[in-house]
C-alpha cells in the first residue's frame, strides 16, 4: 500500500495531534486602525492586540520577522514575483525572516502558458531549496487572477499548492451571475490544493463587504461554503499535526478595498469598524474549520 503524501504544511505540531487551524493577523489589513481620527496603533499595539485576542501570529513583510518572534507569535512573509529570477531572492528573505510559510503575487496576468509555468517552476524550485512552502494567491493581476487558467496550471504543474483568496474571484469573475452553485463547482481543482487562506468576503461588485452586515448574508454563508469546503479538502489530505494558516486581510482605507466616505474634514472615513470585522472573520473561519470535521 502506498504511504499517504501529505499536502505541504507551514508548521507542525506534536504527530500525535489532529489537524488544526491557526489564524494570523496581517499588518496591511491591520494597518490604519483605529479609525480616524485617533492616532494609528504602533507596531507593538498591533501585536499585542493581536496576541490578547488568540492569534497564532503576523503575516507582514520578511523585515519584520524578528520582531514578530520575538513578541511570541509566529511569522509569515508576503511578498510578489514578477519574473523567475525574482524567486530565489524573495523566499531567501522570508526564510531568513524565520517564516512558517510566504504568500506571493506571482506575475501580472498577461503571460502565455511557457511565462506562467516558468515562473511556477521557479518558485517551487526556490521553496523546496529553502525548505520553505511557497503558496501563490488566487489574486487579480497575477497569473492565478481567473479560474481557467490556474485550472489550466494545475494540469500542468500539480504541485502547486495556493494561499486562496477567493474574494477576486467571487468578484473579479462574478461568481453570482451564473450563480453560485454552478459556478463553485468549477473551484474543485483548486480547493483540493489550497494550504492557506486570506480571509475576506466579496459581494460579487465589491471586494471588501462587511460579514456583520445582514444585508450581506448570502455572500457570508457562500464563504462559509468555500472555506469549509477547502478545509475539508485539506483534512482529507493533511497528516497528524498539520496546521493550516487562516489570514483575515481587510484593506484599509487607503487601499481603496475599504469601503468609505467622505469625512467633515474630506478624508476617507470607513464605514465598517475593521477591526470587529477581522476578529468576525476569525470566529466565521474557527466554525467552518470545525464544521469541517463533520461528514
Amino acid at each position: 500500500m502506498t504511504a499517504r503524501q501529505p499536502v505541504p504544511s507551514p508548521v507542525a505540531g506534536p504527530g500525535e495531534n489532529p489537524p488544526r487551524l491557526l489564524v494570523y493577523g496581517n499588518e496591511w489589513g491591520l494597518a490604519e486602525l483605529p479609525p480616524r481620527p485617533a492616532a494609528a496603533w504602533s507596531f507593538e499595539e498591533m501585536l499585542d492586540r493581536l496576541g490578547a485576542a488568540g492569534f497564532a501570529g503576523l503575516q507582514a513583510g520578511a523585515e519584520r520577522g524578528a520582531r514578530v518572534r520575538a513578541h511570541g507569535l509566529r511569522f509569515a512573509a508576503a511578498g510578489r514575483i514578477n519574473t523567475s529570477a525574482e524567486a530565489d531572492d524573495v523566499v531567501a528573505r522570508a526564510a531568513d525572516a524565520g517564516a512558517d510559510f510566504v504568500t506571493v503575487h506571482l506575475g501580472w496576468g498577461n503571460e502565455d502558458d511557457a511565462g506562467i509555468d516558468a515562473l511556477i517552476d521557479a518558485v517551487l524550485a526556490a521553496g523546496g531549496r529553502r525548505r520553505l512552502p511557497v503558496y501563490p494567491e488566487t489574486h487579480r493581476a497575477t497569473v492565478f487572477q481567473d479560474i481557467w487558467r490556474t485550472t489550466r496550471a494545475i494540469a500542468r504543474r500539480p504541485a502547486l499548492r495556493f494561499n486562496g483568496d477567493f474574494s477576486h474571484y467571487y468578484c473579479g469573475q462574478e461568481m453570482g451571475y451564473r450563480g453560485f452553485e454552478h459556478t463553485r463547482r468549477d473551484l474543485e481543482p483548486i480547493l483540493s490544493r489550497v494550504a492557506c487562506l486570506h480571509g475576506r468576503v466579496s459581494d460579487g461588485q465589491c471586494m471588501q463587504a462587511s460579514v456583520l452586515d445582514p444585508y450581506n448574508q448570502l455572500h457570508v454563508e457562500n464563504f462559509r461554503w468555500l472555506w469549509r469546503e477547502t478545509f475539508r479538502h485539506w483534512r482529507r489530505q493533511a497528516l497528524p499535526g498539520a496546521l493550516f494558516p487562516f489570514i483575515p486581510e481587510l484593506g484599509p482605507p487607503s487601499s481603496g478595498y475599504a469601503l468609505t466616505m467622505p469625512g467633515a474634514d474630506g478624508a476617507r472615513v470607513e464605514l465598517t469598524d475593521r477591526w470587529t470585522e477581522t476578529l468576525a472573520l476569525k470566529a466565521i473561519a474557527e466554525e467552518s474549520f470545525q464544521a469541517s470535521a463533520q461528514p
